[in-house]
């Protein structure tokens, strides 16, 4: 019983996720869902060209907004997670963005 109950607690003090509201143009106004990126993972989105962190993630976590929806290269943006309340674009020549990832980083943002 005790190892369950420190096990649940641990789980629930080490995970976080950043929450993210997508908008359909690059200024933040068209609403078009929300969504939490659990640390260390990858969220699959509908497609938006601007988003704002409204609750940020894990310690060090970095979010990247993907051009396709499996959180690989090419990405449109890099922001720290803990960025909270910024309109920030993410779309590039090749047009708007469809997942968000989430990853720990020391550095921050890096080039990929």
């Amino acid at each position: 019983m005790f190892l369950t109950v420190f096990t649940v607690l641990a789980s629930l003090l080490t995970a976080n996720a950043a929450i993210i509201e997508m908008f359909s143009d690059k200024e933040c106004k068209d609403h078009v869902g929300t969504v939490n990126v659990w640390d260390n993972t990858c969220a699959r989105t509908t497609g938006f060209e601007s988003f704002v962190i409204t609750a940020e993630g894990g310690f060090q976590q970095t979010i990247r907004a993907h051009l396709r929806n499996d959180c690989v290269v090419p990405y449109t943006q890099c922001a720290s997670a803990s960025a909270t309340g910024r309109c920030t674009t993410a779309y590039n020549n090749q047009g708007a963005s469809h997942a968000f990832s989430s990853y720990w980083s020391m550095d921050g943002c890096e080039t990929a």
